[in-house]
């Protein structure tokens, strides 16, 4: 299979992964979780208007609830969080397991001291897949932990000992989202679609990760952990890894397909935002490759970046996926 796509100059230029959109149940404690907790702040809150949720497939009487939070000083990777009101929910991966498919598994940050993080997790209530691990990942020495909390949203948290880390000014206690993961159910297919479908391209590709047997990441079983593979791509649509979006296969281990529950208004980690300098263009551009558009372009306001085009596509696990002409392109406003 080709993993090449070849683009002229005049085609629409994608950003790094902008938002990640959080469905909750109460968006105040969740609010305060990731200002106090994590250390984001609070960048815009309001009702989502009836534009917003008819993009969105929640008819009425819904009602929705947002707020917008980030690491103070980036502007990029944020959390937007929604509470939607009057509508039946269901948890999109609930009980998930780090080898079930479908929908979004869960957002990566880079931690400051992540022995401490993992603490202050635990006592607001959050718990961990497995406890902290330090293995080598390529070139690099890391200590990660993936902590699960309310609706079923995973946080994977990332030390970096050598070498050392760069490109991170902001980072004090937890970095701005700068990866996002998914389990997919077929590595070939999903790879496909986003390097030739959306035109991505790959940052890293590793054929296994944590292969030992005995405690891993994953929470894997012990004795099969050395015994599994997992092929493991990083892409993004300009090649790099800040913003990027992570797939992984789980080969030996079955378990649920999330990917029908991936849709609003369905509680977890709901979407990702890409910024896109034409979105009427891009959308046409998917759809000449092949690419069914879930929602057609639109425009909306979304705070606090005002009026913006916004279209939206499902990938192979169901993953919702906007893509946002801001205004101007790229860029936003009042942050």
């Amino acid at each position: 299979m080709s993993t090449s796509t070849s683009t002229s100059a005049m085609n629409p230029t994608v950003g790094g992964l902008h938002e990640v959109i959080f469905s909750v149940r109460d968006i105040e404690q969740a609010s305060r979780f990731y200002q106090e907790v994590v250390g984001y702040q609070l960048i815009a809150r309001r009702e989502s208007s009836r534009a917003q949720l008819s993009a969105w497939n929640v008819d009425e009487p819904a009602r929705c609830q947002e707020v917008l939070l980030g690491n103070p000083g980036d502007a990029e990777g944020y959390i937007r969080l929604v509470q939607f009101e009057g509508v039946d929910q269901v948890v999109i991966r609930s009980s998930g397991q780090s080898w079930d498919p479908g929908g979004i598994f869960d957002i990566n940050m880079r931690a400051m001291d992540l022995n401490r993080v993992f603490e202050d997790f635990q006592k607001a209530g959050w718990n961990g897949v497995s406890d902290p691990i330090r293995y080598q990942f390529g070139d690099f020495d890391v200590s990660e932990v993936l902590m699960k909390g309310p609706e079923d949203i995973v946080i994977a948290m990332m030390e970096r000992h050598a070498p050392t880390l760069q490109g991170y000014p902001n980072l004090k206690r937890l970095s701005h989202v700068f990866n996002s993961s998914h389990i997919s159910k077929n590595v070939e297919t999903t790879l496909d679609f986003f390097i030739n479908r959306l035109g991505f391209k790959v940052y890293m590709h590793a054929n296994s990760i944590d292969r030992k047997a005995g405690p891993n990441v994953l929470g894997f079983p012990h004795n099969v952990n050395a015994q599994i593979q997992l092929p493991v791509y990083i892409v993004h649509p300009e090649g790099t890894n800040m913003g990027s979006l992570e797939f992984l296969q789980v080969k030996g281990l079955e378990g649920t397909d999330f990917s029908d529950r991936a849709i609003p208004p369905n509680l977890g980690i709901l979407m990702y935002r890409f910024p896109i300098s034409d979105a009427k263009a891009y959308a046409q551009l998917l759809e000449e490759r092949g690419v069914a558009i879930h929602i057609s372009p639109r425009e909306l306001v979304i705070e606090p970046y005002g009026k913006v085009s916004v279209f939206a596509v499902r990938s192979p696990e169901g993953i919702w996926i906007e893509f946002v002409e801001f205004n101007p392109p790229g860029q936003t406003s009042g942050t």
